[in-house]
């Protein structure tokens, strides 16, 4: 018998290049120490079939963030819950928070395992799109690089499969789902689409909340949680038509 592999980690860097492979051991540490003390790296774990150990090993070598929650990893298993047991572990080193990403569009993950995730651990949820190239177009076939994928209702699958190929939905629909399913607040909801990301990134003084000298990047919604308009840089750069009307500028402050 060998080994199992340890996980597959990734660097994700706010700067560039955006990612780079991981050298690792098998049998051995799962990675070395390369969360980057500068801030600008964060080590991320998913799509494995690593167990719970080995994720753990990870972490404890500076992985951050699970990608895409339940999604290409081990199941869950009460012996051994792999990647998903990170969210409740014991072994997290003190003042450290594991993020973890969700694909909220009601299709890649059921409702049932996106409210025991995030009542599990809600402040680590960061939510995930998954939007790919043919989000916003009419359904039908599209491409995916050179990869022919079929839209049909919310899903997106590679042509002539069943396998999902990525997401149609926007931020919003994601936002609006995980407060309907869960419950939470809707505070809540929009920080895991904006302030736990920032966090992630170590960028939470300039992104992901309203607070003075962060960036003017800024989303305006209606109460049902649809956008009304865009802001980047404190610049109006779209706003919807319920936002115009006639004889209006367009201009949500006015």
């Amino acid at each position: 018998m060998t080994s199992p592999p340890p996980p597959s980690v990734a660097v994700k860097s706010t700067d560039s290049p955006p990612s780079r492979p991981v050298p690792r051991e098998v049998g051995g540490a799962a990675c070395g120490d390369v969360g980057g003390s500068d801030g600008r790296c964060v080590l991320v774990t998913g799509h494995s079939v690593a167990n719970l150990v080995q994720a753990e090993t990870a972490v404890s070598h500076g992985a951050t963030f699970i990608t895409h929650l339940f999604n290409a990893m081990l199941p869950f298993h009460h012996r051994d819950p792999g990647i998903v047991g990170l969210l409740t572990s014991d072994r997290i080193p003190s003042g450290r928070c594991v993020f973890y990403g969700m694909i909220a569009d009601g299709i890649h993950t059921n409702p049932a395992a996106l409210r025991i995730a995030y009542r599990a651990h809600p402040r680590g949820l960061v939510l995930v799109s998954d939007g790919i190239a043919a989000l916003g177009l009419p359904p039908g076939r599209h491409f995916l690089g050179q990869q022919e994928v079929v839209i049909q209702g919310l899903q997106a699958h590679l042509a002539g499969t069943q396998t999902l190929s990525g997401s149609i939905a926007t931020m919003d629909m994601c936002v609006r789902h995980l407060h309907q399913v869960t419950e939470c607040s809707v505070e809540a909801a929009l920080e895991a689409a904006s302030l736990h990301p920032a966090q992630l990134l170590g960028i939470e003084g300039s992104k992901g909340a309203l607070n003075y000298g962060a960036d003017a990047d800024l989303v305006l919604l209606d109460e049902e949680l649809n956008v009304e308009a865009t802001y980047i840089a404190g610049e109006l750069v779209w706003t919807g038509s319920r936002t115009q009307g006639d004889g209006e500028t367009g201009d949500p402050r006015l």
